[in-house]
């Protein structure tokens, strides 16, 4: 989509497929304003850079630019594949020590956009790349012409509790400049991410997603290393949406059933939508740190074991930031299968689980017996 050219205009409200965490808030929308910057909660037509302490603003060039003159300004929400994978990958380049899989890209570019005093043009995008739970921006710089207009780049958010500019001492030394070993691009952490429970393994980095859909399930998982459950062996599995993992064919049900004539893994049986927001990933981990992990975790839990025990196969599932079909709040909790040859056993890892009114169970079922 395109701004229209205006003087010191702004695009329309442009809703997010979803939301952006900024420096601890988090926005469902955002405007694109034609002098170099964005705005969450409403446009601005200001051209002189100011540190606002009543707003939350990303700067990759505030100026005075003027699209009636040549140029565009474009922006779009990108959820394809690609995109994910290009700034997956950037993120981590930048950031190699946090773990990331973007869900989400909002992707804002001027384009040979002009100087309102006709000084020359300038070409740059940013680059909002996040997930439920992480947010990060990147500013990448083209061709940028000297100017004597003031200008800043950088970013600011209510109360200048979170201001950075970045200290470049002429327009045009934005593309040679970087704060990552990148020429011509800057880059920054911005959600102010609050840590994962200490509980949970290591996830989204690399990982499958379910799809996003109601009540939707992943493929089947073949699994490398059967798994034994109740006296069955199962050498697939699938990751279903609502909560639940079944072994014989994936299951959209969201009303929970004790009679539902299957194998059911269940740490949280009840609606959710992963298209309003979060991820469901899942993997199967024979790495030696994970598998240490979860031995000791075996141990410390199972104490009874009649034989020592070491796990060899580890499949991880995933529910991050998922919100309730009903929209009352999200959860986050994780399942683990962990196993040898002989022995099989189930942790559930609980983060953040909001309150419902829905219909929901945690349960483990076999076709005989339920436990939770």
């Amino acid at each position: 989509i395109v701004n229209p050219p205006a003087e010191d205009g702004s695009s329309d409200v442009i809703f997010l497929q979803q939301p952006f965490k900024y420096f601890g808030h988090t926005y469902n929308q955002i405007f694109v304003n034609n002098n170099g910057y964005l705005t969450f909660t409403e446009p601005l037509s200001a051209y002189t850079p100011f540190l606002d302490p009543s707003r939350d603003i990303i700067a990759p060039l505030w100026t005075r630019l003027d699209n009636r003159h040549g140029g565009s300004i474009s922006y779009r929400e990108d959820t394809s594949t690609a995109v994910l994978a290009q700034v997956t990958a950037a993120v981590k380049q930048c950031f190699p020590n946090i773990p990331f899989a973007a869900t989400s890209a909002f992707v804002t570019t001027w384009d040979s956009v002009p100087y309102y005093n006709g000084g020359g043009v300038v070409t740059f995008q940013v680059v909002l790349a996040y997930n439920v739970h992480r947010s990060f921006i990147l500013i990448y710089y083209g061709d940028v012409a000297e100017t004597e207009q003031p200008w800043q780049a950088g970013c600011n958010t209510v109360d200048s509790a979170s201001s950075f500019t970045i200290p470049a001492a002429s327009v045009p030394e934005l593309s040679s400049s970087s704060n990552i070993n990148v020429t011509a691009c800057w880059s920054f952490h911005v959600d102010g991410s609050p840590k994962l429970p200490a509980n949970f393994l290591p996830f989204g980095n690399g990982e499958r997603v379910t799809p996003r859909l109601d009540n939707g399930s992943s493929e089947a998982i073949k699994l490398q290393q059967p798994f034994k459950f109740f006296g069955r062996t199962h050498n697939q599995t699938f990751v279903n949406n609502n909560g639940h993992l079944t072994f014989t064919e994936p299951l959209s049900d969201y009303i929970p059933l004790l009679n539902s004539r299957r194998d059911i893994v269940a740490p949280l049986w009840t609606h959710l939508d992963n298209r309003h927001g979060g991820t469901i990933s899942y993997r199967e981990d024979t790495s030696s740190v994970v598998l240490e992990l979860v031995t000791a975790a075996v141990i410390q839990y199972f104490t009874n074991l009649p034989l020592p025990f070491t796990a060899t196969s580890v499949f991880v599932a995933t529910w991050d930031s998922v919100p309730y079909s009903s929209g009352e709040g999200v959860v986050t909790f994780q399942l683990v299968l962990i196993s040898n040859v002989v022995h099989s056993f189930i942790l559930f890892n609980y983060g953040n689980i909001a309150e419902t009114l829905q219909r929901w169970l945690v349960r483990l079922k076999n076709l005989c017996a339920a436990f939770i």
